[in-house]
């Protein structure tokens, strides 16, 4: 990905907490909240002449596809907000698009994508309409709840990129994140905390791992400025002994398909 984007791409502050799902509950698609999630990621910009109404009749017809051949995604795409952009680093990308689905639905739509011939025409139209980095990787939720997130499609999303300090333990981390969950378990404005990890294009990530936090709204997200300007600060300071961050960036976010819609 994209360096400016992998800064924007997950921003989950790590001092919203959470408890994780009962595990009675599944994310649209069958998907288990305690269980890794794979999430493929494209950063895309329009090519030159190219609209946003045309990419996104594009778009439209690739769920027609996936639904044609049973590899429907959850499909998210991302707006930057409020990120770290200013005049002399501005974000060098138009959107950010999330496929999230089992892994092994991820496979079987490469394999029908690649080697059939309406795939291979979608694709031909997609790299003719936008130059998109593709990317992938596995997602874990460390609090949800889990019926909003199924039905919200218009929300507020922050991303924090962090890299485990030296010194610390996978283990030590782990226990750290369970214990922010625990102490901040109805949540602080949001309906989600996630962390998110590159597997493969991830080279040029700014962290190792980055948190993903969604509020449903702009006033959820002012209700965790203000839990955090009150004194919520010195939770994440507390948590800098584990991890160095970058820090929160926003994104709007907008659920454009769910599997079975």
């Amino acid at each position: 990905m994209k360096n400016c984007f992998l800064c924007t791409l997950i921003s989950v502050s790590l001092t919203v907490s959470f408890a994780k799902a009962d595990g009675h509950e599944t994310f649209t698609g069958g998907l288990d909240p305690n269980a890794p999630i794979n999430v493929q990621a494209q950063v895309c910009t329009l090519k030159p002449g190219k609209t946003q109404a045309q990419y996104d009749r594009l778009v439209n017809k690739y769920f027609e596809w996936a639904k044609k051949y049973d590899v429907e995604t959850t499909f998210v795409r991302q707006i930057p907000f409020l990120t770290h952009a200013n005049p002399n680093n501005p974000n060098n990308y138009d959107f950010i698009e999330f496929l999230v689905s089992d892994f092994e639905t991820s496979g079987k739509a490469w394999d029908l994508w690649m080697s059939t011939s309406d795939g291979q025409k979608l694709n031909e139209e997609w790299v003719s309409l936008a130059s998109c980095d593709i990317k992938m990787a596995a997602l874990n939720m460390q609090w949800a709840k889990v019926d909003e997130l199924n039905s919200d499609d218009e929300r507020i999303v922050v991303w924090n990129w962090c890299s485990k300090k030296e010194g610390v333990s996978s283990e030590q981390l782990i226990a750290k994140h369970d214990s922010i969950a625990e102490e901040y378990s109805d949540g602080l404005g949001n309906i989600g905390w996630a962390t998110f990890h590159p597997i493969i294009g991830g080279a040029n990530a700014p962290g190792n791992f980055a948190h993903i936090v969604v509020y449903p709204d702009m006033k959820g997200l002012m209700e965790h400025q203000e839990w955090f300007a009150g004194g919520g600060w010195k939770a994440r300071s507390d948590y800098h002994i584990y991890a160095e961050c970058r820090g929160d960036e926003a994104f709007v976010e907008t659920i454009m398909n769910r599997p079975g819609s």
